[in-house]
């Protein structure tokens, strides 16, 4: 008699293997499916997308032009009128002109400001290498003026290295940062910024220290949100939008930025970029 034990096990394990590749072919059979599902939404996903910007494109362009226009004129008419009409305003008439120039001119700021921090998210960001040096020098020739006019003393400790980000974000993140060096300084003090910089593992981090009045450990995290101010733009003119934009360009770059400050004594903000080489 002929054992046919052995035959039968080997015919039920190649049945056995036969319904597990047809169980995976169905399993990739709806994986595939799936697949394609979601290649579909992300088409669908990426035009509305690409529409959505080129509608915030679209208005971005109406508020440059179509509200700044007249900002413009209503400064400008005001402005005429305290120059070339003086004598025929009270002082009351005077002061009201004066206010129609200052309130045009933190409207202007304003959208100016709105639409840089709009512009963030949707720059195509290309990073390379970028010497830090030549990034605070163009800045510094920019602020040359001001930083005269208020008497400030700026310090950069070299070498400052490369850094991996893109020119245009991080020349607006260091023009808000050392704007606000120079603006947040108490009357009659002169103010004092140092730059300096300090490897850490793969990052470089960059400094921007200053004598000024200081952040109430309370308030350090919410000042890099939009529309934050600590203090009233009569004392400090501004938009509320500086460092909201310091933030939003540095995730960009995908780096980090943070502050150490002590109220009436200084500043200490910093940001953090990739090493460029």
């Amino acid at each position: 008699m002929i054992d046919i034990s052995p035959r039968k096990e080997l015919e039920q394990r190649l049945q056995d293997r036969v319904a597990e590749v047809e169980q995976l072919n169905r399993t990739l059979t709806t994986l595939l499916a799936d697949l394609q599902t979601t290649n579909r939404d992300l088409e669908t996903m990426t035009t509305q997308l690409r529409e959505a910007n080129e509608e915030l494109e679209a208005f971005a362009y109406s508020v440059s032009h179509d509200l700044r226009a007249p900002l413009r004129a209503m400064q400008g008419f005001a402005q005429a009128l305290l120059e070339d009409y003086a004598g025929h305003l009270d002082p009351v008439g005077q002061d009201y002109a004066q206010r129609i120039v200052k309130a045009a001119q933190r409207m202007d700021a304003l959208i100016q400001d709105l639409l840089a921090y709009s512009r963030l998210s949707r720059t195509q960001v290309t990073p390379q290498p970028i010497p830090l040096s030549a990034a605070v020098s163009e800045v510094l020739r920019y602020l040359e003026e001001e930083c005269q006019q208020r008497e400030a003393r700026v310090t950069v400790t070299e070498p400052l290295p490369l850094v991996q980000g893109y020119q245009p974000i991080l020349i607006q993140v260091l023009s808000n940062l050392l704007s606000n060096a120079l603006k947040y300084v108490p009357t009659g003090k002169r103010p004092f910024i140092r730059i300096r910089a300090e490897e850490r593992d793969t990052w470089i981090r960059l400094w921007v220290e200053d004598n000024g009045i200081g952040i109430a450990p309370e308030h350090q995290a919410r000042i890099f949100r939009i529309f934050e101010r600590l203090h009233d733009a009569e004392t400090y003119p501004g938009t509320g939008i500086g460092l909201a934009i310091v933030r939003k360009g540095i995730e960009r770059l995908g780096g980090r930025v943070g502050v150490e400050s002590v109220p009436d004594e200084g500043s200490r903000f910093w940001i953090e970029l990739p090493k460029g080489s």
